[in-house]
């Protein structure tokens, strides 16, 4: 696709951004508009606007709408979050099957690369459906398609409450990936979804996903004690909440 820049500073804060006639060589013009009483960063995406995130020095541009409960591609200063599909399958194997990142998380490693591919095609398509919940992303490095790791809404609390879920392959641990794509999600549950609170769950033990919650400005509300994890060992369950309201105060 090719890219046009158009930009454009309004005079007044009702001053709404238009639809306008795009060129065919520009689907995706970049534009500044005023979003919660100030100066921010938006998109034309065909004949539509979407607002773009800079919370924190993050550029976040959502490029798309939710559209047949598919969550529209993202792009961050360093990632490109897409829809992760069956061909994605050994990519995702390569970090879904080492223990050490999916038992702390909640759940045993895949088996093999046949297993991920039924997940893709049958399992985690039937969930949007059964649970109303919104499909996730695969995590990508700018300027490559390879899916280095996930990043979903995982659990439906209520019709405005929604829990988190990543995984990273450990080749890219500690370049602070999770935490970007975590803030582009939440401009989406936030914005796009509406949502009233979005939730984290974790082991006591996961010391790097507690670093996530409260690098993005989640509360620790609960610390349920000598529950079982996903391998029938005891240890405390901790549950962080992040409101709109507080969202929107920190950004």
């Amino acid at each position: 696709m090719s890219y046009g820049l158009y930009w454009r500073t309004p005079k007044r804060a009702n001053d709404v951004i238009k639809d306008k006639q795009e060129d065919q060589s520009c689907g995706h013009l970049p534009e500044i508009g005023w979003y919660r009483g100030e100066i921010r960063p938006c998109h034309v995406w065909q004949g539509r606007i979407f607002i773009s995130g800079t919370g924190r020095g993050i550029m976040i541009n959502i490029l798309g709408q939710i559209e047949d409960n598919k969550l529209p591609n993202i792009e961050t200063e360093r990632l490109y979050l897409r829809q992760r599909l069956v061909s994605d399958a050994k990519e995702i194997f390569a970090y879904a099957s080492l223990p050490e990142v999916t038992w702390p998380a909640g759940f045993p490693p895949a088996e093999s690369v046949e297993e991920e591919e039924n997940y893709l095609e049958n399992i985690m398509p039937k969930r949007w459906i059964e649970q109303k919940i919104p499909s996730g992303y695969g995590i990508c490095l700018k300027g490559t398609n390879k899916v280095i790791g996930s990043i979903d809404f995982n659990k439906r609390h209520a019709d405005d409450v929604l829990e988190m879920g990543y995984l990273l392959h450990p080749d890219y641990w500690g370049q602070g990936i999770v935490t970007e794509a975590a803030r582009a999600l939440l401009e989406v549950g936030f914005t796009l979804l509406n949502l009233h609170k979005i939730e984290i769950e974790c082991y006591g033990y996961n010391k790097a996903s507690q670093r996530i919650a409260e690098k993005l400005g989640f509360t620790l509300e609960s610390r349920v004690r000598d529950r079982k994890d996903a391998q029938g060992q005891r240890c405390d369950l901790l549950r962080y909440g992040l409101l709109r309201s507080e969202w929107e105060e920190k950004e």
